[in-house]
């Protein structure tokens, strides 16, 4: 959420992005009610520029596979995705510290370097003909998907002060509810359909798990698990300015800070799932499967004992366990926030995903350029960014008063580039009106307090 997490109004939206933000906002207390952000991205499936169909989107019409194209190269494929829903939480500061509670729900999901082959016939269908016959090698890829409820606690405060510098850290720690939880890392598979319905696998390494409902119980929100994360976060500024936050200095050209350098740890953590969890491990294993096409599975336990049949002629041979963790998706972030007046802003941020083990959801890295004009009661930002360092992307996002709308990515709708993905943000929140133990009234005070 680039449009809105590196303002100085972020509040519970900025949380994510850096927990020593709060030491710092310019209220002192901020009530969410309701905060969302919608992400899903992927370098295959898209729509060209010159033909989106917005008209269908707009009619909210069904989508057919031919509207759709698919970048069919040998380059590896990848996709990201991203749901989260804040609901009531709140952050509170005094002169001391900051303080923060909030409940979350989330999903996340990644998949890493499909290869192309394989991508396409989980687009296309086992019937896509033009690579029937064709032995394919496939190299290692991954995948990984977690829906998981989060409780945390965010503390910050300043921890040093040099003349009109100050450095601000916070940290926050999550209690993590596993509702299900999926993972797959293969590192060979090579394979070759004769038609459609005849798979000959000659070769397969392959790791995989999960914890989710069997069968037609769609009862993905059931507590399967548990586990913490956390995330840590410092700030740094040059020629910082409280004054410049108060109640009617808007007509005064006072800047807040010169320079706003930070730097955060995001996501440190790990669920442990153990309700309906199963792991399974495949090691140089063939198999001839007909009627691939016309197979009839009823859930997965059902598809992990076909499977298990067919390659060891025993139907859990290949069950490894009965419980795993999965590493929620963690990374690395520095950000440089420049006020080049009191209302205009630049932000420059970068995210570096970190991967440490196998059986975990991947972060997409990215870097964006955010330019944002900023006053107590209205913002705007127009953030540009490059998705996994290579695609461009573009955005806007606007905050009044008690309500934040924004995107990311929506330079597809005048056809800058093309859709493969979307972005959606938003927030309703209400803040305090108190200022030194004194309420202003509307219109004379302004909706956001201030503090020494």
């Amino acid at each position: 959420m680039n449009g809105i997490a590196h303002s100085n109004f972020a509040g519970n939206m900025g949380i994510e992005m850096n927990p020593a933000s709060i030491a710092t906002m310019p209220y002192r207390f901020e009530f969410n009610i309701l905060s969302g952000d919608i992400f899903f991205q992927n370098d295959y499936i898209y729509f060209p520029a010159s033909d989106i169909p917005t008209g269908k989107f707009a009619r909210f019409a069904p989508l057919r596979h031919e509207d759709y194209s698919d970048h069919y190269d040998k380059t590896p494929k990848n996709a990201y995705g991203n749901l989260l829903l804040k609901g009531p939480s709140a952050v509170w500061r005094n002169e001391e510290a900051a303080f923060g509670i909030h409940f979350s729900l989330r999903s996340q999901l990644s998949a890493i370097k499909v290869p192309y082959h394989l991508a396409k016939f989980l687009w296309e269908g086992s019937d896509y003909s033009p690579q029937h016959k064709i032995p394919w090698n496939s190299t290692a890829f991954s995948a990984g998907a977690l829906v998981f409820a989060e409780a945390g606690f965010t503390f910050a405060k300043t921890i040093l002060t040099n003349r009109q510098n100050i450095t601000t850290a916070g940290g926050t720690v999550n209690f993590l509810l596993g509702m299900s939880g999926t993972y797959i890392n293969s590192t060979v598979l090579d394979y070759y359909f004769t038609d459609a319905s005849l798979l000959n696998i000659k070769n397969i390494e392959v790791d995989y798990g999960h914890s989710i409902p069997n069968d037609d119980k769609n009862n993905y929100l059931h507590p399967r698990g548990a586990g913490a994360s956390m995330s840590f976060g410092v700030q740094h500024f040059f020629n910082y300015i409280s004054q410049a936050y108060k109640p009617g200095m808007s007509g005064i050209k006072l800047k807040k800070y010169d320079l706003k350098l930070g730097l955060s740890l995001i996501d440190l953590g790990f669920i442990r799932f153990n309700g309906n969890a199963r792991t399974f491990n495949i090691r140089n294993a063939s198999a001839v499967l007909p009627g691939f096409d016309t197979t009839k599975i009823t859930g997965y336990e059902h598809a992990d004992s076909i499977f298990s049949a067919k390659l060891y002629g025993d139907a859990n041979l290949s069950r490894s366990g009965s419980g795993f963790n999965m590493i929620l998706p963690a990374a690395a972030s520095f950000q440089a926030d420049w006020s080049i007046t009191p209302k205009y802003y630049l932000n420059l941020a970068v995210i570096q995903n970190i991967q440490i083990f196998d059986r975990s959801v991947t972060r997409a890295s990215q870097v964006s350029l955010t330019p944002r004009f900023e006053t107590r009661r209205v913002e705007v930002s127009l953030p540009l960014s490059l998705y996994q360092y290579n695609f461009f992307r573009a955005g806007i996002a606007v905050r009044y008063k008690w309500f934040v709308l924004g995107s990311d990515n929506l330079g597809w709708w005048p056809g800058l580039y093309e859709m493969n993905g979307l972005d959606f943000y938003f927030g309703f929140k209400y803040t305090s009106d108190i200022y030194d133990n004194i309420r202003f009234k509307k219109g004379k005070g302004g909706h956001c307090p201030a503090y020494k």
